[in-house]
């Protein structure tokens, strides 16, 4: 292919990327245009956050004894009742705290929130929890103060039959029927409980006496003590799992509602309940500290050294300094979407690592130009490759602290580590790609 062509279609590529990432990729959508490049997800430092405290609870609850003194589920005549405590003081200890608060961060890790942290008073036991202000937020806060004890009852007599401890694994099942398909929350019981599901759904049956009259014995299935589904069971359990029906559609909408319902009951009831009742003391946004009037300054320094920098290739090494600017604005361009597209969590730290990856591939850029500068043009390919190879030596050490980075638990060093991670990714796939065709391209005779 001609040189000249070669390099004019290389700077629409680039052109066309800049466009797409800094303006966007428009589409008409009914009446509005869609930007089909998604937006990026910014950190709660950037953003701003939901924080949610909760208190140990200090109120009470009414038990009922019958004549006997059984406990029962309501009133019973000639019985009585006493006010107790939903928490009893023994249970008030520092251990209970701190399980309390790492059962929190795991139901939030199961609900897939991408950041999120909490903190303990362990004198007092309140917990704080900051998670981004978005769609999940309130879905995520009900998970802070919500107990997540799930039984199995006896629908008469209010006799706890299974409960969390019995159950081995709670998930989301599909079931494609002719009326649509089906969601099922799968309960599968551990090896101890099976025998036990068994007995459940062989007792708790429609039965019909002598007479012909049919007798339904329930079970009454429960979250925190309300009533998620009262039944009796047609065929025999032998398997220990226990399917519930959450609902049957045809459509995703209302398919997506009954799936995330299963998988919200789902994560409590894996991760067990709370051993201590809590209450909402704090559920409000606070916003960032950060301003978007923070950061002008800051940009515009930026923009100044770039331009500065860009002077200095041009005045220096004239043409070939040109395709430089050209290759490394091309290089931005990919860098700045890479978050959008792999959809990365954007916090101050992630911002640094955009920078310190800018900066990485004008110190690439200005060595390979020194060191073509120095030679005839017919060892430019072999020059390039020698070059490029040192740089990437010093390189591979960045991209493995990036990658180390990549599983911290802690959302700013995750973020600052991703995203250098694929600034170093880019920054070697495009220069022995990209701007190795334009330099060799400019200087061919």
């Amino acid at each position: 292919m001609n040189r000249r062509l070669t390099i004019a279609l290389i700077t629409l590529l680039i052109i066309l990327l800049s466009i797409i990432s800094f303006v966007g990729l428009f589409v008409q959508n009914t009446k509005f245009m869609e930007n089909l490049v998604p937006e990026y997800k910014l950190g709660m430092d950037l953003e701003g956050y939901r924080a949610i405290t909760v208190v140990v609870s200090d109120e009470n609850k009414t038990i009922y004894y019958d004549a006997d003194g059984n406990v029962v589920t309501s009133k019973a005549e000639d019985g009585k009742s006493e006010e107790v405590p939903v928490n009893r003081e023994e249970d008030l200890t520092k251990e209970n705290y701190i399980k309390s608060r790492d059962l929190i961060r795991e139901r939030l890790k199961d609900l897939e929130i991408e950041e999120y942290f909490v903190r303990l008073d362990e004198e007092t036991g309140s917990i704080t929890v900051q998670i981004p202000e978005n769609d999940m937020a309130d879905i995520a806060s009900q998970f802070v103060d919500t107990v997540g004890r799930f039984t199995i009852e006896d629908a008469e007599t209010g006799e706890v039959l299974l409960d969390n401890s019995n159950v081995k694994k709670a998930q989301v099942g599909y079931s494609s029927l002719s009326s649509g398909t089906a969601i099922y929350l799968s309960i599968e019981f551990n090896k101890d409980s099976k025998e036990k599901l068994r007995e459940i759904s062989t007792t708790y049956t429609t039965t019909t006496d002598e007479e012909g009259n049919e007798e339904e014995k329930q079970v009454t299935l429960k979250m925190d003590g309300s009533t998620m589904l009262s039944t009796s069971f047609e065929d025999e359990l032998t398997d220990g799992i226990l399917p519930i029906n959450m609902g049957t559609a045809t459509d995703n909408t209302t398919l997506n509602t009954y799936a995330e319902q299963a998988s919200n009951i789902a994560i409590l009831i894996n991760n067990g309940p709370l051993p201590l009742e809590y209450e909402s003391n704090q559920n409000r946004f606070i916003q960032s500290d950060l301003r978007l009037e923070d950061a002008i300054v800051p940009a515009i320094i930026l923009a100044v050294i770039l331009v500065i920098g860009f002077i200095v290739l041009l005045v220096k090494y004239k043409k070939l300094g040109l395709f430089a600017i050209i290759s490394y604005m091309g290089y931005v361009a990919i860098l700045l979407l890479a978050p959008r597209i792999f959809n990365i969590v954007i916090t101050l730290e992630g911002i640094c690592a955009v920078v310190v990856s800018m900066i990485l591939n004008y110190i690439l850029l200005a060595y390979l130009l020194n060191t073509l500068k120095k030679i005839d043009f017919v060892e430019y390919k072999s020059a390039f490759n020698k070059a490029f190879l040192s740089i990437i030596l010093v390189l591979v050490p960045i991209l493995i602290i990036g990658v180390v980075l990549c599983f911290a638990a802690w959302m700013p060093a995750f973020s600052f580590g991703t995203v250098l991670f694929w600034g170093i990714l880019i920054m070697m796939l495009y220069n022995v790609s990209i701007t190795k065709v334009l330099f060799l391209n400019s200087v061919k005779k």
